[in-house]
C-alpha cells in the first residue's frame, strides 16, 4: 500500500467523518456539506483504485452507521432505498475516470459540465430511490415528485458542488508532478 494512498484515505475519512458523522464538535463550529461525494470523485480522478473507492463507501456506511445507532440521529432516510446508495457512491468513482483532472486548466468547461452531471445523476438516483419508500409515494406514487425534486436539488446539489469548486481551486495550485493520475499509480 503507498504512502499517497494512505494519506489521502486518512485526510477524506476523516473530513467524511466530520461532515457526515454529526459530532457536536463539527456542527457547532459550521456545517459542512457531506465530503462522501467529493472523495469518490478525487479517487476515481488521482488514484483509480477500487479498494479505495470501497475503503470510502465502507467508512460512509460505517459513519451513518454510527451516528444513528451510537448518537441517537434520525434514522429517517434509512429505508430499504439506502441499500441502493453505495451503487451510487460506486458510480461516482467510476464516472470520475472520465475526468481529465479536477483544476482549473484547458479542459476546464468539459470536466466542470461532467462533474455537473456526475453530482446530480448521483443525487437524482439516491432521490429517487428515497423517495419510492416514502410515505409520500405510498399516498401519492410520483404525482408531487417534480415539485419534491425542485424543491430539494437546489438546496442539496449546490453543497456537493461547493467542495468541488474548493478541490478545483487547491488543486490547481499543487504542483502538476505531485496531483496527476500518472504520478499516482506509479
Amino acid at each position: 500500500m503507498k504512502v499517497r494512498n494512505l494519506i489521502f484515505l486518512s485526510i477524506t475519512i476523516l473530513l467524511m467523518i466530520a461532515t457526515r458523522g454529526h459530532f457536536s464538535w463539527a456542527s457547532s463550529i459550521v456545517h459542512l456539506p457531506d465530503f462522501t461525494i467529493p472523495a469518490l470523485l478525487i479517487a476515481g480522478v488521482y488514484f483509480r483504485n477500487s479498494w479505495i473507492a470501497l475503503t470510502l463507501i465502507i467508512f460512509a456506511i460505517a459513519i451513518d452507521n454510527y451516528a444513528i445507532t451510537v448518537q441517537g440521529v434520525s434514522a429517517n432516510c434509512i429505508t430499504p432505498a439506502y441499500s441502493f446508495l453505495p451503487f451510487t457512491y460506486y458510480a461516482v468513482f467510476w464516472s470520475a475516470k472520465f475526468l481529465t483532472s479536477l483544476k482549473f486548466d484547458n479542459n476546464i468547461a468539459k470536466n466542470s459540465i461532467i462533474v455537473f452531471s456526475i453530482v446530480s445523476m448521483q443525487w437524482f438516483l439516491a432521490t429517487i430511490s428515497y423517495y419510492a419508500f416514502t410515505k409520500t409515494f405510498a399516498e401519492n406514487g410520483f404525482n408531487g415528485f417534480g415539485s419534491y425534486l425542485l424543491q430539494w436539488s437546489v438546496v442539496e446539489i449546490p453543497l456537493t458542488l461547493y467542495w468541488i469548486g474548493v478541490i478545483f481551486i487547491i488543486s490547481s495550485f499543487i504542483p502538476k508532478y505531485i496531483l496527476t493520475p500518472k504520478a499516482i499509480a506509479r
